[in-house]
């Protein structure tokens, strides 16, 4: 989850990031850990998935892509109570998102 605001994101990030929460509703389903998306840094923010979700998906429809996936948000109360708030770094992904995509850059100075 890269959490910058949504405008920002070129077409192939915001459909990375939406896939990205649908593909780790099945993990908290589950039940199973997620440290490898929170350390050494935080990927993603569980509590905040379902919020992103529509988020992202408000975007999309703007953009004119079609978006028929709901989500709601899984009983995440397995996870340690730092797991289940962990919040992304969103200077730092937005930095590191610019680094590697200079779609998403060339959206960001606009």
């Amino acid at each position: 989850m890269w959490m910058i605001e949504p405008q920002l994101l070129c077409n192939k990030h915001l459909l990375g990031e939406h896939f990205e929460i649908h593909k780790h509703k099945h993990n908290f389903e589950k039940k199973h850990s997620i440290a490898g998306r929170l350390f050494p840094f935080v990927q993603i923010e569980p509590s905040s998935m379902e919020l992103r979700h529509d988020i992202l998906a408000s975007e999309m429809l703007r953009r004119g892509m079609n978006h028929q996936s709901e989500y709601t948000q899984p009983d995440i109360s397995y996870l340690p109570a730092e797991n289940q708030n962990a919040k992304v770094n969103i200077k730092e992904s937005k930095k590191e998102l610019f680094k590697r995509c200079i779609n998403c850059r060339k959206r960001g100075v606009k």
